[in-house]
């Protein structure tokens, strides 16, 4: 009994160490398509804020419908989908008031977009399209400067769905 006992709390050690935020900490969860191909405990990673400030940032300086050009600052979404260990060909991001886009993983390597946490330097809250904003740098291609791609701009991010 004490063995399992053991086990069981070097299992949960474990589980902490790995970036796997609790419930109430969780500021982004990725599901879906990921973990390692022997890992089907795992059905969704939990990003709390501190792990996705642990990972690169990246700041895109670029205009949208909604701001003028600003500084938006965060980690790539492709960061955030190695550190969960996702693997597919789209996923679909998902906001607080239930909008979804469905984003293919190509455009992540053509126009590396971010996870924006900041807005010129300040913390997004939800009353101002936080807490995370999914950023494309829109000024630097002509083809999202059309509204067809303003709909990849997902503001109050909730979670995301790796398919």
């Amino acid at each position: 009994m004490r063995k399992n006992v053991r086990l069981w709390l070097a299992g949960l050690l474990w589980l902490a160490s790995c970036g796997i935020a609790q419930a109430a900490d969780a500021i982004l969860v990725v599901k879906g398509n990921i973990g390692a191909f022997n890992d089907v405990a795992r059905r969704e990673y939990r990003f709390s804020e501190q792990d996705l400030l642990k990972l690169p940032q990246r700041t895109i300086q670029t205009k949208t419908t909604w701001t003028p050009k600003s500084a938006f600052s965060g980690p790539a979404i492709k960061d955030i989908l190695r550190a969960a260990g996702a693997r597919g060909s789209e996923i679909d991001v998902v906001t607080y008031d239930d909008y979804k886009v469905t984003l293919p993983i190509s455009d992540l390597a053509r126009y590396d977009p971010i996870m924006a946490r900041f807005l010129n330097g300040k913390p997004l809250e939800r009353r101002d399209f936080g807490p995370l904003w999914v950023m494309y740098p829109v000024s630097d291609f002509s083809e999202l400067q059309k509204v067809k791609s303003d709909a990849k701009l997902a503001w109050q991010v909730r979670y995301i769905v790796v398919r």
